[in-house]
């Protein structure tokens, strides 16, 4: 049986050799640090068990390194023990609001202690057999996540990877549908065999059937030669279709016989058999595929393998996680470069930040940021500089990009009332949220719409009807 591993943390080289000595003898493998600072470097290739920490440090406290842990080990539970009694109850209040596992006195026998230490790493591995660690995801699934909504996207694709039925995996652009498709080929059966992707909102209406299907000698004009699909070039294989929702209704009727009964014909050839395993995506949610033009039948024969990724608003306690992959794959990448590191208030703000393009908006935000920060640790003052950058670029094209929204919004009201009508009724609106914000004085809401008073009156009147 594998021997517990604890790393113990004390600036005390004494207190370091008594614990060791008392953990080897009730049975665990320790490791000890005499700073925050070696116990964060080591942590970067192996995670123990359990971490117990000496609250009162030089240099980085306990106190510190607990909330540093919480991007470089959150799935590992830290006790903090100090030898201090002065104040204990107000740090002991904030090692627990820190998710400190537990809190324990230097002076209590090591009985006490050890058995402390036991009920900590029991409830670990009890949490374990039920959930995925961090460091499984990433080495199992290809990703990074930790948070309960996706140790549910976890377990699915457990359980339908071994499995030859087609998915469906649903999330907004940039959640990382592709990762999870990847993971799905790469945990199945077929895993030493070729993996196919094609967006499907990118290949030319006139081509699209060749391109997925293939086509036979003389087909068409210019079919000179014999050619394979996407289709056959993955028998065996796994094809994934990303974004299946912006293939044409043309394209759904094959993907439809290709799913049930399962064949496919080249074009100008003979039906064949679908030996690749077929994952879809799309960006849009169930609900609006139903409500779309979406056909409903090649819907219903995808829906027995629906994965749906949630976007990064909806797993927030994932930032610090992804935060800290993506700054090591930085300085992975850059070896030249200083050592610098990210600082745990920075983390919290972009924790607090909206993330519309998900994890891959903040992957390059990431990026970003180690190439635009100045000194050897990436500050709040970093983030926040960059995060106006951005917040102003957006801005520029944000009046162009809503323009066409809303009348892609509105655009059957429009054709069905005519011009005219409708804009008559935005007018309409516009003078009644108007009127609302001056509480029904007409001179100052025509003051608001820098109309004249006579000219907002007789507009109301026909408006409104007086």
């Amino acid at each position: 049986m594998k021997m517990p591993r604890v790393f113990l943390v004390d600036d005390w080289p004494d207190t370091l050799a008594l614990l060791a000595l008392d953990f080897k003898s009730a049975g665990y493998a320790t490791q000890t640090f005499t700073s925050g600072e070696h116990l964060l470097a080591r942590l970067e290739s192996e995670h123990p068990d359990l971490i117990l920490i000496d609250v009162n440090m030089p240099g980085m406290s306990g106190m510190e390194v607990l909330r540093r842990l919480q991007v470089v080990a959150p799935d590992v539970p830290a006790i903090m023990m100090t030898g201090v009694t002065d104040n204990i109850t107000s740090v002991t209040v904030e090692a627990i609001k820190s998710r400190a596992e537990d809190f324990i006195e230097k002076s209590w026998p090591i009985e006490k202690i050890l058995e402390r230490v036991e009920n900590a790493i029991r409830s670990r591995t009890k949490k374990l057999e039920t959930t995925f660690s961090a460091e499984s995801i990433l080495e199992r699934f290809g990703f990074v996540a930790a948070c309960p909504a996706m140790q549910r996207v976890c377990t699915l694709i457990e359980k339908l990877a071994p499995t030859d039925r087609p998915i469906l995996i649903s999330g907004e652009t940039g959640t990382g549908k592709e990762l999870v498709a990847h993971s799905l080929h790469a945990l199945s059966h077929r895993k030493d065999e070729v993996y196919l992707a094609v967006n499907c909102g990118a290949i030319v209406d006139t081509l699209a059937e060749s391109e997925l299907f293939g086509h036979v000698r003389g087909a068409f004009t210019g079919a000179l030669g014999a050619r394979e699909g996407l289709f056959k070039l993955a028998e065996r294989g796994t094809l994934f279709l990303d974004e299946i929702s912006e293939s044409t209704p043309a394209i759904q009727v094959k993907l439809l016989r290709a799913l049930d009964p399962g064949e496919f014909s080249p074009v100008g050839g003979l039906p064949q058999v679908v030996r690749a395993r077929i994952i879809c995506s799309t960006n849009r949610s169930i609900d609006s595929l139903e409500r779309s033009s979406f056909r409903r039948d090649l819907l219903y024969r995808l829906e027995s393998g629906i994965i749906h990724i949630p976007s990064l608003r909806e797993r927030s306690d994932d930032i610090p996680l992804l935060t800290a992959h993506f700054f090591r794959q930085e300085k992975a990448g850059n070896e030249d470069a200083p050592p610098f590191s990210i600082e745990e208030t920075a983390v919290d703000l972009l924790r607090s930040m909206q993330w519309p393009g998900n994890v891959r908006e903040l992957r390059g935000f990431i990026s970003r940021l180690v190439l635009t920060a100045s000194g050897d640790s990436i500050t709040p003052s970093d983030v926040s500089a960059l995060a106006r950058e951005r917040y102003d670029r957006e801005r520029e094209r944000s009046f162009s990009d809503e323009i066409p929204a809303f009348i892609l919004r509105h655009r059957e009201e429009l054709l069905s009332a005519g011009i005219d009508a409708f804009m008559a009724s935005m007018q309409r609106a516009v003078f009644r949220y108007f009127m609302g914000e001056a509480g029904g004085n007409k001179a100052e809401a025509a003051r608001l719409l820098k109309l004249d008073p006579s000219t907002f009156r007789k507009a109301w009147d026909r408006l409104t009807g007086g």
